[in-house]
């Protein structure tokens, strides 16, 4: 019965680290815009508005353009940083990186205070986890991606640490 419970408890962590790291691989940018403007240590400032940004930031920050004036200080520097990038990586890259940055904007707060848990915990968890979790979402079949994907955006679904 011992031998049971632990197997129980290994298979539950498991399925824990596998929907964390799904939820950090799908929503990894929700780092960059982690910081909320209250945490910063001072008096909060604006920031760079939307149109204070060059053509080539807008062009690479497009994506967030609508949500640009909610945007916190800090975050919009680390967006800056990225844009500032930007024109370095491959077209395939950029497309990556806008089509992640829309999915992001189109996330609620809710949704994106949920998105840095997971990355939290899965960057607590030891690389060799990490590493193998990520190799084993990678060797499976779209399908499957896609049912984990929709079945971790449905609220029904327990995040790592709630009773099941």
């Amino acid at each position: 019965m011992n031998g049971s419970i632990v197997a129980d408890t290994r298979q539950r962590c498991t399925a824990a680290v596998r929907r964390a790291l799904l939820a950090a691989l799908l929503a990894a940018p929700a780092l960059l815009w982690a910081a909320p403007a209250s945490a910063q240590g001072g008096p909060p400032t604006a920031g760079p508005a939307w149109q204070q940004l060059s053509p080539a930031q807008r062009d690479a920050l497009a994506p967030l353009g609508p949500q640009w004036s909610t945007i916190p200080p800090e975050s919009k520097r680390k967006w800056l940083e990225i844009a500032d990038k930007y024109s370095r990586l491959s077209p395939d890259g950029q497309a990556r990186l806008q089509a992640r940055m829309g999915e992001y904007a189109r996330l609620t707060p809710e949704q994106r205070r949920t998105a840095r848990e997971n990355i939290q915990r899965a960057y607590e968890l030891p690389r060799e986890s990490r590493e193998s979790a990520v190799q084993q979402y990678q060797s499976l079949p779209d399908d499957r991606k896609k049912e984990l994907t929709e079945r971790s955006q449905r609220r029904d679904v327990p995040r790592p640490g709630q009773k099941q």
